[in-house]
């Protein structure tokens, strides 16, 4: 009796043991087919269905009279997807012979980069016409290897303007992280510096998809009518303020210098040229560039990549000297028969302060003194001003803050009011020995040149001003409809109409007057306005400086130029000046035309 009971009992347990069985495999296949059939089926779709990606077109870059400074041509790039190059084992020995990458490399640049299994990656950027032939060619055989269509830029006009335009390279994992670059891809290509980076939402233009069905082995079958193809948007256009002949003479005359140049119109505040130097060809960002070729850019002494007008701070130097001018004039200190005489230095204490003429200048008045640029007169003039009011006219005249130029990384500048010295001093600590240097520009008192020719631009128009831009307007290249940059006017306060047209005669007079220190900067029968500026330099010899405004009578441009370790402003800095004026004031017969 016992055997048919063990027999019975066993069939039992073999009877649980498939129910289980059978039950298992019941909710896989209702977790696979009903519960994930959505994720399932979108994965399987992937599979079948490839999105390809038209990349739209970047916009151009024009100047103020529609001459194509930045152009596009079409290059190409080698792309993987990793779950279709995975599936073939063959597909990376045959990609690595036409790419010239090793089997390794690719492996290894698709690990690093991959942000999804469908997600192209990028292999190697700006592949040649052989190669992309040769990808063709093979393309049965290379399972998961596509090509993209990428811009490349080049410059046909002959401005350079590294610093100014800026460069294209591809989005890092970092940059990924902002919501500013969401839905882009690693190795996707964008505006890294200077306009193309500030730009870059309105150069880029909306890239397009179109979707075509591939089978096992990832080869393209047809085109999918059932998902209509979304064609690309073009870019916007980019029209510049610039000039681009007066950028071109500007690069070609300071091509062996150390320092730059801006010119802005005094109506709008435009950036009709913005010139740093020394700088490097922008054509070598155009292409993955070499580790050689970067290292001599970032070890170069001269730094090539250092914008110098909008990152570099420096000493004013007597160009300064009308700031504590107007701060004497409005609060009363002096009137501008106020005199001094100057026998070539100043004591102060048990310290000598040196003028720039050792032989002195005599006895001056204000404009008298602004003409000449004396030393000595503005040493005693910044003392009976004093600290406090020095410091408040300039940031009424907007030094420690940036112009707003749109350009990144734009400093702000130093004013080193009290609270500055106490900082770095300790309180009540400093010593007044400091105004004196302060007072022609020198000491711990930074500036960027775009601040200065803001400044001459206030000069000249008397207080009012208007925030520094490069853009003209933004064009719509398939409609033509534009976008204009607003530029509303500003009014310094503070400062009366009186004021300025002391300022505004000494300033004439440094140009056109017998004693004048710009002499140089003078052109024909256009009326200039300037101040030279010498910024003592402790690690070499002065930086030259000058600002100034034309016509004198109705100032249509202003200017500010700087060279590092030039000398002296009125000896180097002025004849660019006068190069500028006659430039902008005689433009060629072609420009003329197009104007």
């Amino acid at each position: 009796m016992k055997a048919p009971l063990i027999v019975e009992k066993k069939h039992y347990l073999y009877s649980i043991v498939v129910i289980i069985l059978f039950m298992i495999l019941i909710s896989r296949f209702f977790y696979l087919q009903i519960y994930k059939q959505a994720l399932y089926f979108q994965a399987s779709e992937r599979n079948r269905i490839r999105e390809v990606i038209n990349e739209p077109i970047r916009g151009l870059i024009l100047d103020r009279h529609g001459e194509v400074l930045v152009d596009n041509y079409p290059s190409y790039s080698a792309y993987a997807i990793p779950f279709e190059v995975k599936r073939a084992d063959s597909v990376l020995a045959l990609a690595a012979d036409i790419l010239n990458l090793s089997e390794l490399e690719i492996k290894n640049i698709i690990k690093r980069e991959a942000t999804g299994i469908f997600t192209p990656v990028k292999l190697k950027r700006l592949i040649d016409f052989e190669t992309l032939v040769r990808i063709e060619e093979q393309n049965l055989e290379l399972t998961g290897i596509i090509h993209q269509i990428e811009p490349r830029r080049y410059y046909p006009s002959g401005v350079r303007a590294p610093h100014l335009f800026g460069y294209l390279g591809e989005i890092t994992k970092a940059e990924l992280k902002n919501p500013d670059f969401k839905n882009f891809y690693l190795g996707e290509v964008i505006g890294k510096k200077g306009i193309e980076k500030f730009y870059e939402k309105e150069l880029r233009g909306t890239r397009g998809y179109k979707y075509v069905e591939v089978n096992a082995l990832g080869r393209q079958i047809k085109l999918l009518d059932d998902k209509p193809e979304v064609p690309s948007l073009q870019g916007k256009n980019l029209h510049l303020t610039m000039d681009a002949e007066l950028q071109r003479m500007l690069e070609a005359r300071m091509d062996t210098v150390r320092g730059g140049a801006v010119v802005v119109d005094c109506t709008n505040g435009a950036v009709l040229a913005l010139v740093s130097k020394p700088d490097y060809d922008p054509e070598i960002f155009t292409k993955p560039i070499s580790t050689e070729t970067w290292q001599s850019l970032v070890n170069n002494p001269h730094k090539p990549l250092y914008d110098r007008m909008v990152q570099s701070l420096y000493p004013p130097g007597s160009t300064y000297k009308v700031v504590l001018a107007a701060a004497a004039l409005e609060t009363g200190t002096i009137q501008p028969n106020w005199k001094v005489f100057c026998p070539g230095y100043m004591w102060f204490g048990r310290k000598s302060y040196s003028c720039w003429k050792s032989s002195g200048h005599g006895e001056l008045d204000l404009l008298n003194a602004i003409e000449q640029s004396c030393n000595v007169y503005f040493y005693k003039l910044g003392l009976k001003v004093g600290l406090d009011n020095w410091a408040k006219f300039s940031k009424i005249f907007m030094f420690g803050q940036p112009t707003g130029i749109d350009l990144i990384a734009e400093k702000s500048g130093v004013v080193p009011d009290r609270d500055y010295l106490d900082k770095q001093f300790g309180k009540d600590r400093w010593s007044r020995g400091l105004i004196p240097n302060m007072a022609i520009g020198q000491g711990d008192l930074l500036v960027t040149p775009l601040q200065m020719a803001r400044l001459a631009m206030i000069l000249a128009n008397e207080g009012v001003y208007y925030p520094l831009h490069l853009m003209n307007y933004l064009e719509d290249p398939i409609n033509g409809s534009r976008k204009w940059a607003t530029a509303d006017s500003l009014r310094i306060q503070g400062v009366s109409s009186e004021t300025y047209k002391i300022i505004k005669e000494g300033m004439f007079r440094v140009v056109q007057g017998q004693l004048g220190t710009a002499h140089a900067a003078h052109y024909g029968d256009i009326n200039v306005a300037g101040k030279t500026g010498t910024a003592q330099n402790p690690h070499g010899e002065d930086h030259a400086w000058f600002i100034g405004f034309a016509p004198f009578e109705n100032p249509k441009i202003a200017m500010c130029i700087l060279l590092e370790n030039g000398g002296s402003g009125g000896r180097v800095a002025a004849p660019i000046a006068r190069e500028i004026i006659k430039t902008y004031f005689n433009p060629s017969k072609k420009r003329d035309a197009e104007i």
